[in-house]
């Protein structure tokens, strides 16, 4: 009993934080990305599916608040792997928003300078011939059809892992890294649209059977119909990937391998299978060999930027323990009425 009641009196409510410091730029890219992307919308005059939207917030949304639930009563690794899986979901959908309103533009479109640049880097390249080539290695294209879409989970999959093995520090790092590589990648986007690469040869779907994705194709279409101001509605599962020049595959490979780096059980893997996703955004995404080129470029920026915003120095791993040993009255009463007096000096 005496157990019982020591431990409920320990339960009062700490005046903790509830957000490291090492998250507020991963908080403010998100929020800065939904609002330009929702301003935006309005100056272009584009609707969403509001009940859509809503629904989808509400859920990615949810490991949020999960995260600083948990932070205010000391889990700090717990909630450290809930606010980041929820803060990549969200500010990917924000963002993914806002790659629709920056293709409203009317750039001209920058396909035929990057074949030019891939055939003088590259002279002997048709890259026309080698994909018809790719079509036909069924067991080729399934393997990077596998990698190309692990950029899915793997992000969810290296949050969990660092924050797990206690290195909340680069849960943070990571989050930094990727949004401000998507941040460039928008920008770049906007100067230098494209449609990409299977569009520009002339390939067509049924061209390429054992491709198990229809993003290039799917691309091209949405691409033109915003461009062309007929596209106005856009719902929750029209949200899609529009951007070819920087290949944002590419970026997040090399984002991933160098978040994984400090585990030592996931080290090799990860660079094993994003090495292969970089390699697999040229078949499966459609991308120019510069596309390449420029996304590992602007992944070593974000790494870079996301180096000099420093770890956070309470995000050890460790229990948290209050600053004060100073407790409320209510408290003490408690203590008082049912502890020896012998014992509430231990306490």
């Amino acid at each position: 009993m005496r157990v019982n009641i020591v431990s409920f009196a320990r339960l009062e409510p700490l005046s903790r934080p509830i957000m490291t410091n090492g998250a507020a730029p991963a908080y403010a890219m998100v929020a800065i990305a939904w609002i330009v992307a929702l301003l935006g919308m309005v100056a272009r005059h584009l609707t969403i599916a509001v009940d859509e939207f809503a629904m989808a917030v509400a859920i990615i949304g949810t490991p949020i608040l999960m995260g600083l639930c948990l932070r205010g009563r000391g889990f700090d690794r717990l909630a450290t792997i809930a606010q980041g899986c929820g803060l990549f979901m969200t500010g990917c959908v924000g963002v993914t928003l806002l790659t629709f309103v920056l293709a409203t533009g009317d750039r001209p479109l920058v396909d035929p300078m990057l074949a030019a640049i891939d055939h003088v880097a590259v002279p002997t390249l048709d890259w026309r011939a080698a994909m018809l080539w790719l079509s036909h290695r069924r067991a080729l294209m399934g393997a990077a059809n596998w990698v190309y879409e692990s950029i899915g989970w793997q992000p969810v999959v290296l949050i969990a892992m660092l924050g797990l093995s206690g290195r909340t520090d680069r849960v943070w790092a990571f989050l930094t890294a990727w949004l401000v590589t998507l941040s460039v990648t928008c920008l770049l986007f906007a100067l230098f649209p494209g449609v990409g690469a299977y569009a520009y040869f002339g390939l067509a779907a049924a061209d390429v059977p054992a491709m198990r994705d229809p993003t290039p194709w799917h691309q091209a279409a949405l691409l033109a119909e915003l461009r062309a101001g007929t596209l106005h509605h856009i719902g929750f599962v029209d949200l899609d990937g529009i951007v070819t020049f920087p290949s944002f595959h590419a970026a997040a490979a090399v984002i991933l391998a160098w978040g994984a780096w400090p585990v030592r059980a996931i080290r090799w893997p990860a660079i094993l299978l994003n090495g292969a996703m970089l390699l697999s955004a040229v078949p499966i995404g459609g991308h120019y060999l510069i596309d390449i080129a420029a996304g590992c470029v602007i992944a070593v920026i974000g790494i870079s930027i996301a180096r000099k915003n420093g770890e956070p120095a309470t995000e050890t791993g460790k229990a948290y323990r209050p600053p004060s040993r100073r407790v409320s009255a209510a408290t003490q009463l408690a203590r008082s009425m049912v502890l020896p007096s012998g014992s509430r000096a231990s306490i």
